[in-house]
């Protein structure tokens, strides 16, 4: 007589399933704080395809509703990505045509996901995907162009929090992360416990983890590798605050000479 199938045996096909579909996330994106489905910026049609099948296989699979029903989140935030694109309104892009001084300039997007160029019917963004933005839209130029040689490059707007130099900065989606450091002054000192204590936020909600973070910065990736956007932070808790010993007993000196002066006199 043949046996069932035991719990165990479906939770590690379940489990299987599971590690296929992370396969196509990228690293800061594993962390529960997350969302996976956004994956990074520069992410091709074909990559995000592929993702959405695992994490379709992976939900009909997974060992428990919980995990089922994350999945099936991530699969419905990819599928959403692929209908709608990944620009929205207010988003800024960067765009050089060679030899057309009007079309190079930063432009931003409409509430209707169109961009408004000079000389120019408005252009529609949506479906279209970061990796998508410079063939777009040379196919469309080329509809009123003769020649078309350009590089468009998408824009966010992020904060860094903490830093010598911390500021709101707008960077091109493929800077590297150390260079937006680099920027902000560096770590400042004492710079060798920074790195392992600086997070991600999003709506003052950590998305990726101090060490997530940590090996994105170490690694050199891009704003676009770790899907940053519009109004994110990079936050360094312990400096952000503005804390400082020095400070604090300046504060409570202050303090006690108050107390004393109304006590006393």
């Amino acid at each position: 007589m043949r046996s069932r199938p035991s719990n165990s045996h479906a939770g590690a096909r379940g489990r299987r399933l599971l590690l296929a579909a992370l396969a196509f996330v990228p690293f800061g994106f594993l962390s529960a704080q997350s969302s996976i489905g956004e994956m990074r910026r520069q992410a091709t049609r074909a990559e995000l395809e592929k993702a959405a099948n695992s994490f379709e296989t992976a939900s009909l699979g997974a060992p428990d509703e919980k995990t089922r029903a994350k999945m099936r989140g991530d699969l419905a935030a990819v599928r959403m990505r692929l209908a709608n694109g990944d620009f929205v309104p207010g988003d800024r892009i960067w765009l050089q045509v060679e030899g057309d001084s009007a079309l190079t300039d930063t432009f931003t997007v409409r509430g209707d996901r169109m961009l408004s160029l000079p000389n120019i019917p408005d252009l529609s963004l949506q479906g279209v995907l970061d990796s998508e933005l410079e063939p777009h839209l040379t196919k469309e130029l080329l509809k009123y162009i003769r020649s078309v040689s350009l590089t468009a490059t998408p824009l966010v707007r992020i904060s860094l929090l903490g830093f010598p130099q911390g500021n709101f900065f707008t960077v091109p989606v493929d800077q590297s992360i150390t260079d937006v450091i680099s920027a902000a002054g560096g770590w400042g000192s004492p710079a060798q416990v920074a790195p392992e204590k600086t997070v991600v936020r999003r709506a003052g909600r950590v998305i990726m983890d101090a060490k997530a973070t940590a090996e994105a910065i170490r690694q050199g990736k891009t704003v676009g590798d770790m899907a940053l956007r519009d109004g994110d932070e990079l936050f360094l808790p312990d400096r952000a605050s503005g804390f400082s010993w020095g400070k604090a007993l300046g504060v409570a000196s202050a303090l006690f000479g108050t107390l004393y002066w109304i006590v006393w006199r």
